[in-house]
């Protein structure tokens, strides 16, 4: 791959590392290769790429720390935070919230995350939105002068993706046969039973369409900026079984096995790295990779091991998709990074990229919760555990074809608003779930099972203001990262605080104003007695959330020194490596990301395609 115009910042950055690019071994024969591309994560962002490639005849390796994983938890919808803690596919980060000086001390916030093929696809909460996205892609788009990246062109890939249930195959934002199938409340349960349809849901379905303009649709182009009201589709197939990326590989490695091949419970350690001596550029062509190793994270990791594994070659390129933490670490490990902190523990810096494991964002999150007076009707006998025999719910479910409390996601309604007036676009978003739902802490997944009288509102910020860093803590892969999220403590900060505040008052208000009120037992969260804005204030800072973090090794322009990718994936300064995840995102995108990153990966592979065509890879 041969950049056709590098900034001055770059070239820089390049003709400091030719000491280390010269004392690199000379580049193989590409043509005696293992595959064509090497893809390094199964997620949101290496598998539908893999996918793509394979499909358009090419030969890929998908190496992935995690297995194939297909059980009640990856599968039921109303088990999904069951699989936070699911010892077959866990990652058990934790990250600092704050600063030492901070007075509330979060030294040490859960943030799960999943190894698997499909990534964190297979845990997340299913909410099929693109909404929000449009100041990302246009931003894009502007950066790069490349009108690819747009939100108009951009709907494309959406529906590429997409394999609608619920609206007319007419309808032209959305796709009808692709492979994310999507679909809408599921009320053949009520049908089944009408007695679910209690009176706290009844209020329910009743009050939150009344909280705003009716959006027509979350999905579509013309709706993006919309302030209101709607109901979020999911990821969810007409047999309410989770739908994936997991299930596109699969289908994939079923069709073309000789073409994709999957390396699971598998480590890479390193990026191969070459130059075809003095003056040549840094070139990627493999990496490293270590069977049967596991993450420090992982529930099945049993210290580290040597790091003898098996080089594996790429044809053309090397894509790392190890996601928001994964990525850096693995381009760092490899030199690829901030000198000065890979010096700190041997590392020899190969390209010098400051922007590596910086640049870390998430939306902010927080959540309302009352007790009801009364239980849900549907959540009678449902114990949300993987044997039929200890859980009604779970026999029921087979029983009855999948109709009742398990074909649930989260969500009922979403309401849309913008946290100043003055907004061109809105950024905050209260989506209201019938369960109780503190956030990412541990224990969530038991409460939620144990509690069946909770009502939800989760206020969502987005586009906060919150910079944080992923930095290594060794030079071994199995070493574990020191991630910061440093909240609130950018330029914005304050304001994204006001935004969360005034989101919890009108949760609030709309509760005790409605007919939703009578049924109210008592306020959890914040409780009651938390009344002032400094009061709600401390309740924030104890009880932020996130789970879509990204951003750490972002796409940039040519003149910005911490841009670690150009707006085609590649990475600056080494030939024939890309990034394709969340990590590669400059800014956290719209109000939640699984979506936009999926359309990002049908890109990318639409880029590398068409480079691999060119000849110019």
């Amino acid at each position: 791959m041969i950049l056709s115009s590098r900034s001055s910042a770059v070239l820089l950055a390049i003709a400091g590392t030719a000491v280390a690019a010269a004392s690199l071994p000379r580049c193989p024969d590409p043509t005696r290769a293992d595959y064509d591309f090497v893809v390094v994560g199964a997620g949101a962002g290496g598998g539908p790429l893999a996918s793509r490639l394979v499909e358009s005849g090419y030969s890929v390796l998908l190496v992935d720390a995690g297995h194939d994983t297909v059980n009640v938890n990856t599968t039921l919808p109303g088990f999904n935070l069951r699989t936070l803690e699911d010892p077959e596919i866990d990652l058990d980060y934790t990250l600092k919230e704050y600063p030492p000086s901070f007075p509330v001390k979060r030294d040490s916030s859960w943030y799960p995350r999943a190894r698997a093929l499909g990534g964190s696809t297979i845990h997340n909460a299913m909410i099929n939105i693109i909404a929000g996205t449009r100041p990302d892609f246009d931003g894009l788009a502007q950066t790069f002068n490349d009108s690819t990246w747009s939100r108009e062109n951009m709907q494309n890939y959406f529906r590429r993706i997409e394999h609608n249930l619920y609206l007319p195959a007419n309808n032209t934002d959305h796709g009808f046969d692709g492979w994310l199938k999507t679909s809408t409340l599921p009320t053949d349960v009520f049908e089944r039973n009408p007695a679910f349809f209690d009176a706290q849901v009844a209020a329910l379905v009743d009050v939150l369409p009344q909280q705003g303009p009716p959006i027509d649709d979350l999905n579509a182009l013309a709706s993006d900026g919309s302030v209101g009201v709607n109901g979020p589709s999911a990821t969810i197939d007409e047999n309410h079984i989770r739908s994936s990326v997991h299930e596109r590989l699969q289908n994939v490695n079923a069709t073309s096995p000789s073409l994709l091949h999957l390396s699971l419970d598998t480590l890479a350690t390193k990026v191969l790295l070459c130059s075809n001596g003095t003056g040549g550029s840094t070139t990627a062509y493999g990496i490293n990779t270590v069977p049967g190793a596991a993450l420090p994270v992982a529930s099945n990791f049993n210290g580290k091991v040597g790091l003898n594994g098996r080089n594996v070659t790429a044809k053309y390129e090397v894509i790392v998709s190890g996601g928001v933490f994964q990525s850096p670490q693995l381009l760092m490990l490899s030199g690829i990074g901030d000198k000065n902190h890979l010096g700190q523990f041997g590392i020899q810096s190969v390209v010098h990229l400051p922007g590596v494991g910086s640049n870390l964002q998430d939306h902010d999150e927080v959540s309302v919760i009352w007790h009801l007076k009364q239980n849900y009707t549907l959540f009678n006998g449902c114990t949300f555990l993987s044997d039929p025999n200890k859980d009604p719910c779970l026999q029921d479910w087979i029983d009855s074809n999948h109709r009742n409390l398990y074909a649930f996601t989260t969500t009922i309604d979403a309401i849309i608003t913008k946290s100043t007036p003055d907004r061109s676009d809105p950024d905050v978003m209260t989506y209201f779930t019938p369960a109780f739902f503190p956030g990412f802490f541990r224990g969530a997944p038991q409460q939620l099972a144990d509690t069946h009288n909770a009502l939800s509102a989760i206020v969502l910020k987005a586009h906060p203001s919150s910079r944080g860093t992923v930095r290594l803590t060794g030079s071994h892969p199995q070493d574990r990262l020191d991630i910061k999220k440093f909240h609130f403590q950018a330029p914005g900060g304050s304001a994204d605080v006001t935004a969360l505040r005034n989101g919890v008052k009108r949760a609030r208000e709309i509760v005790q104003t409605s007919a939703i009120g009578p049924l109210v037992e008592t306020e959890v969260f914040p409780g009651a007695n938390v009344t002032t804005d400094d009061q709600i204030n401390d309740f924030i800072f104890n009880r932020v959330f996130g789970h879509h973090g990204c951003c750490t090794n972002a796409m940039g322009p040519d003149s910005d020194s911490n841009s670690v990718l150009d707006g085609n994936f590649r990475v600056r300064g080494v030939d024939r490596l890309r990034v394709v995840d969340a990590s590669a995102w400059p800014h956290v995108p719209g109000f939640f990301i699984t979506t936009p990153t999926y359309m990002m990966s049908e890109k990318a592979a639409d880029t590398i395609i068409s480079s691999v065509k060119r000849g110019a890879t």
